[in-house]
């Protein structure tokens, strides 16, 4: 450009960003209609010689071109704005970019602001609600993490989560990310897509883009976020008049008789324990970033600590995180960078299972303490609740380091060759004790020490092309990867701790030899892999990967996969004769593809036979096969196939979104029950096939877009139905515990008895042969007389249900007789009696901004699935005298003849026929919608912000998450994750329940 000498006036000003107010270096400032101009400094400022009525033009990539009359002034300040819809052009997808209209596959994408909206502890956590086809569901406490399903449950129990690839580098999980380190998530839910990962990704695959800086002046970012909780909900427990009327009804005395004692302590105190094991909890949460640099090297630094002390006493999180990105420049043809994270986690937890579960069965006239203070160590065959939660250690430490860094070589204008290296360090240390307080009386304390230490290192290089032949684009990618992975772990465990105070393992008299041991494991995994794209026009779009993955985790037969998918889409829309179309029709694209993914996620050495010390025999340890080995093990592998169409409305004022997917995934790795006669308890092989299918929808508005009010919305909702099309099982069906796998039946089914409710009567116990009830008819004095069926009176024989042989009474569970023999036995009479999988879920979210101020407001919901309670079934089905059932299995039972009650007796000696389970009884709806998040920000004006010099924006918010759910679920929490195990959705034995949270924050920028 040339510089204009001075001829009438000279204009000066500064140029800043919208988005921070930050100064905006290298912007253009060109004389409309000329090519005469300057570009800004790296303070943003520019001068230029004008003439007085000259239009001046601000110009950067990425930004509003936007002009300015001159009119005479000599100084001139310019706010430039983003350019959203250039923005929104291109997302990240696997070993590249591509612009957002040309993307032929089913991408949904979070960027930073988005993410951070609901301030989480988590990246997952942001997401929650958001995209369509992504479920998100939490698992509990503080530090907890989240599990996520993308287009449903594709294994029965390999690895269910998805591939996250963070700047390049593969990882498994992303609980060390820190949130504010993301700039943005591309989450490739269909096949063709995610197929250029191959063995890994079956369960779809997440991108993750960090934060990078920018050519310009340093900026300054600090932030701090104080926040309350509060436990949000309670479970039903019985108090001392029911624990009262329970113990009576048991031994089958009148639930209304006088104590013989009625001034005893037993029926005059209530304690409400999960008061005593609750509390108002805080989080804390810095952080403190730099960015800048130049066109020729820039750098982002963050660092950061979050402190969450959870509503449950003696559960908390920390986490430290730093990070470091570098780029260069170094020449016209070569770029270089490096990632380094480091992060210190430490989590605090609770052995669940003996604080939540005794809860909900405690007697509640039971004191945890004496009058001094003294704990009281076992009462009624439990532990001491308020002990279990102050003293008992579930300590989770963990020490993360990762380190990425790439160079790239332009060799032509058109071709790029890029190398990458990887390496990924973890230190995991977990602790737990339970001293004498909470043991059995008698037993000494005890304790284990587990320490982990995983490395992992990666290393690509690959080729990339591009081209543009007049209409045509041709671009094509080729590369190479190799990943290796050393895992180690130490296990050590004591059940004779001398003491309370010294839990180090010098202060035991034996280790428990067949829980303490080390282990050392290697996997690696050798990969080839391209890519190939072509458009014409934009209007006609192909797009082509394969990938082969070999795998030392599989058989010598099947080491190696290939893994292949393909996409096309046509853009309708610029089609001549959708012209007439385009005020409202502003964009219009079909989409469709096919892959085959592969999933290898399996423990290591499943293919072979294995030995291991640990085999006694009269005293001497000696080797002994440990694992049967499979050598034709194969890869599971997943066959997708989807169509969908975008939509761009009113100049994409509205963008729509549709997809109807297909999967099927056969060769299911899975853990095959063998014969006791064996010696072994299983053995890994390839089983069956299971198929998902649904629809996701999309849509997205700028409502209101005016200089001083704006309204954004945007609504998301996925079906997902999953079938389970084979099973080379006997009988076609595996049942585990609560849940069955069967053909034609779906990942999830409750498998149990169906109650039709309880007998009122003995008589009540009758039917035809047909297994039609017949009705009991009484006199006036209560005498049975006669039976009708239909209202007419019924002389035929009578038939009876038993159950163990026993006839069932009046207080008895009516239960479904499956098979019409009158005897209700496992073999014959269970059925799928509900589902734990969500049917539909999605999210809707809202953002008004009016000036400076903005309100965002995040719903979610959940529909179609079911939980088993089974802290209901374990509390109200026993009837023994150390667990007291719940208040409505009390108040709703059967106590005498005629009672039409919702529950059976009481009366231990019926238990048997009428605790058989899984059962209907403890089924409950797990249909919710939730208020996620709701926030309001609120920025100092800039005219304020201007008059301080090192300060370019200042902004507070208060938020507040999980505010309100409506959910008939009596439960903690209807949002329930499968803690691990795919197989078993929606099983409830009282995770940690859930908190509401009140926050409030300050952002500094400088």
């Amino acid at each position: 450009m040339k510089l204009l000498a001075q001829d009438k006036l000279t204009v000066s000003g500064i140029v800043t960003s919208s988005d921070d107010g930050i100064p905006m270096p290298g912007v253009n400032v060109v004389i409309q209609g000329t090519d005469i101009g300057t570009i800004t400094t790296i303070d943003g400022k520019y001068k230029l010689n004008v003439s007085p009525n000259d239009v001046i033009t601000f110009s950067f990539i990425g930004y509003v071109t936007e002009s300015v009359n001159v009119g005479g002034r000599t100084k001139i300040d310019f706010t430039i704005k983003p350019d959203l819809e250039q923005l929104d052009e291109v997302v990240v997808i696997g070993y590249g970019e591509q612009n957002r209209r040309d993307v032929t596959g089913g991408i949904v994408s979070v960027k930073s602001d988005e993410l951070t909206q609901a301030t989480p502890s988590s990246a997952l956590e942001g997401m929650q609600g958001r995209l369509s086809g992504v479920s998100i569901t939490s698992n509990g406490g503080p530090g907890a993490g989240s599990e996520i399903s993308i287009r449903g449950t594709s294994t029965l129990n390999s690895g269910t989560g998805p591939l996250y690839v963070v700047d390049g580098q593969q990882m498994e999980d992303i609980n060390n990310l820190n949130p504010e380190d993301i700039e943005s998530i591309e989450v490739l839910k269909d096949g063709a897509s995610a197929a250029i990962y191959g063995s890994k990704s079956a369960n779809g695959v997440i991108i993750i883009t960090t934060k990078s800086g920018k050519a310009g002046k340093t900026k300054i970012n600090a932030s701090f976020v104080q926040g309350w909780n509060t436990l949000a909900s309670k479970i039903p427990v019985s108090n001392t008049r029911q624990a009262k009327i329970y113990a009576d009804a048991r031994k089958g005395n009148d639930k209304d008789a006088t104590p013989l004692d009625s001034l005893s302590t037993i029926y005059n105190q209530d304690f409400d324990y999960q008061d005593m094991i609750t509390r108002v909890s805080q989080r804390q949460q810095f952080g403190l970033s730099l960015s800048g640099g130049t066109e020729a090297a820039n750098f982002y630094w963050n660092t950061g600590y979050i402190g969450q002390d959870g509503v449950v006493n003696n559960s908390d999180y920390l986490r430290y995180n730093t990070t470091l990105n570098v780029n260069f420049k170094a020449t016209s043809w070569l770029k270089a960078g490096t990632r380094i994270m480091g992060s210190y986690s430490e989590q605090n937890g609770l052995n669940t299972g003996a604080v939540f579960g005794q809860i909900s069965t405690h007697f509640p006239y039971l004191p945890v303490q004496d009058a001094d203070g003294t704990f009281i160590p076992q009462t009624s065959s439990q532990q001491n609740i308020l002990a279990e939660t102050l003293f008992t250690e579930r300590r989770r430490r963990k020490y993360r380091g990762q380190a990425f860094g790439f160079a790239e070589f332009q060799i032509l204008p058109s071709l790029k060759f890029k190398s990458t290296i990887g390496i990924d360090v973890h230190f995991k240390r977990n602790n737990d004790f339970n001293p004498t307080i909470v043991q059995p009386m008698g037993r000494d304390a005890s304790g284990s020490q587990t320490t982990e230490h995983d490395f992992s290192i990666q290393q690509e290089n690959y080729l990339s092309w591009k081209k543009k032949f007049k209409d045509h684009n041709i671009s094509a990618m080729v590369g190479m990867q190799t990943q290796t992975w050393t895992d180690e772990y130490a296990r050590f465990e004591s059940n004779s701790f001398n003491n309370d105070i010294n839990r180090t393992f010098n202060n035991v008299a034996e280790l428990t030899a067949g829980n303490s041991r080390t282990e050392t494991e290697k996997h690696s995994i050798v990969s080839q892999y391209g890519r190939f794209t072509y458009d014409f026009k934009g209007k006609y779009l192909v797009a082509a990967t394969i990938r082969r993955d070999g795998s030392s985790r599989f058989g010598e037969n099947n080491k190696y996969g290939i893994f292949p998918g393909a996409s096309v889409g046509w853009r309708i829309s610029d089609e001549f004769f959708m012209k007439p179309l385009k005020p409202v029709l502003s964009d219009m694209k079909f989409r469709a593809g096919v892959s085959q993914n592969g999933n290898e996620r399996i423990p290591n050495f499943e293919s072979r036979t294995l030995y291991q010390p640990g085999y006694f025999y009269d005293g001497v340890n000696g080797i002994g096969v440990s694992q049967l080995g499979n050598p034709d093990l194969v890869w599971e592998t997943t066959q997708q196939a989807y169509v969908g169409v975008d939509l761009g409305l009113f100049e994409d004022k509205i963008n729509i979104n549709v997809d109807y997917y297909e999967k099927l995934t056969s060769d299911l790795l899975y853990s095959v029950p063998l014969p006791q006669e064996t010696g072994f308890s299983s053995v890994r092989s390839n089983i069956g096939e299971i198929k998902n299918s649904g629809l996701e929808f999309n849509i997205s508005a700028n409502i209101i877009n005016k200089e001083n009010f704006q309204w954004y919305s945007s609504f998301n909702i996925a079906t997902n139905v999953n079938e389970i099309v084979k099973l080379a099982e006997k009988d076609g069906r595996i049942i585990q515990g609560e849940y069955i796998i069967e053909e034609g039946g779906s990942i999830g089914d409750i498998y149990g008895y169906t109650a039709l409710g309880v007998f009122p009567y003995d008589e009540s116990n009758a039917f035809d042969n047909d297994g039609n009830q017949l009705t009991p008819i009484f006199d006036d004095e209560g005498n049975f007389t006669r039976y009708e069926l239909n209202g007419r009176e019924y002389s035929g024989e009578i038939n009876q249900l038993k159950v163990q042989n026993r006839v069932l009474e009046g207080g008895d569970v009516h239960w479904q007789d499956h098979d019409g023999d009158f005897n209700i036995d496992a073999d014959n009479d269970r059925s799928v009696i509900g589902n734990g999988l969500p049917e539909l879920f999605g999210g809707l979210y809202n953002e008004f901004s009016y000036k400076g101020i903005k309100l965002s407001v995040l719903f979610d919901f959940n529909f179609g699935n079911d939980i088993y309670k089974k802290y209901d079934e374990t509390r109200n089905q026993r009837l023994v005298t150390t667990v007291v059932p719940g208040p409505e299995r009390i108040d709703g039972a059967w106590y005498e003849q005629g009672d039409v009650a919702r529950y059976p007796t009481l009366y231990s000696k019926s238990a048997s026929k009428n605790n058989l389970g899984p059962n209907t009884f403890w089924i409950s709806k797990a249909d919710f919608i939730k208020l996620r998040s709701v926030r309001i920000d609120y920025s100092l004006p800039k005219t304020l912000m201007d008059k301080v010099s090192f300060m370019s924006n200042v902004s507070f918010y208060v938020s507040g998450l999980n505010l309100l759910t409506w959910t008939n679920f009596d439960g903690y929490n209807p949002e329930l994750g499968s803690n691990g195990n795919a197989l078993k959705p929606g099983l409830d034995n009282l995770r940690y329940p859930l908190s509401r949270e009140y926050l409030a924050g300050i952002q500094v920028q400088f």
